[in-house]
């Protein structure tokens, strides 16, 4: 956590339009057991000192959080409590994140009444703004399944979470997406960059290197720890 401080603060320096994006299952594993009431504690304070630009909580985390009365950072969301967020570059430029229902419990992909609702909310915002990116907390299985289903609206760029493996970009729904995955245990982080936004053209399609990239961050010794936040798990 301390060295993710670093190289976001390292980031926010240099590079002029930067979003900063939490994804689900930052307090705990899905179906898993909540850390320790200090540890929580910690993790909450960290999050709010590295100024994160949007964040999200799955259902689970969001109902397990309220019981134990502890107070999340107001842009870390779940999607009932903001399905949409807005956000605007420094130039001006607009961009949407739909954060994704939670799965019901007990099920792993997504019915087609989810991913009618979803389509909907991704067309509605699609003409207001130069990208859509969805965030989800279904894991690998759901957001595969979801993908391949080849939807005629889908987010621009989707940032996954929860079971299964990392992906560092991969292109599906006809290359209209770019769909990554973080890799478990926080020890690195996803950079996605774009470099054209997508026009609305039925023909329109992502390119690596072209359009947009996409790295993994390993955390390694070359981040040092921030110091401010390595004193929030002493």
């Amino acid at each position: 956590m301390a060295r993710r401080a670093t190289y976001f603060f390292d980031a926010r320096a240099s590079t002029p339009s930067l979003f900063l994006i939490s994804g689900a299952w930052e307090f705990m594993r899905p179906q898993g057991t909540l850390a320790s009431t200090s540890v929580l504690r910690s993790h909450i304070r960290a999050y709010s000192f590295m100024q994160y630009d949007i964040g999200f909580v799955s259902k689970e985390e969001k109902d397990i959080l309220a019981q134990k009365g502890m107070q999340r950072p107001s842009w870390q969301q779940s999607h009932d409590e903001a399905p949409v967020t807005f956000l605007t570059t420094k130039t001006g430029d607009k961009v949407a994140f739909v954060r994704f229902p939670s799965l019901p419990p007990g099920e792993d992909t997504p019915n087609t009444q989810l991913i009618t609702h979803i389509e909907q909310s991704i067309k509605s915002v699609t003409p207001q703004v130069q990208l859509v990116v969805g965030i989800s907390d279904w894991g690998w299985l759901g957001e595969n399944e979801y993908l391949r289903n080849n939807s005629r609206y889908v987010p621009d760029v989707l940032l996954g979470s929860g079971r299964g493996s990392g992906l560092n970009g991969r292109l599906l729904a006809e290359d209209r997406c770019i769909w990554v995955r973080p890799y478990d245990k926080g020890r690195s982080l996803c950079k996605v960059q774009i470099f054209e936004w997508p026009t609305r053209k039925n023909s329109f399609a992502w390119s690596v290197s072209k359009n947009y990239n996409t790295s993994s961050i390993g955390l390694n010794d070359t981040y040092a720890d921030n110091p401010d936040v390595a004193a929030f798990f002493e």
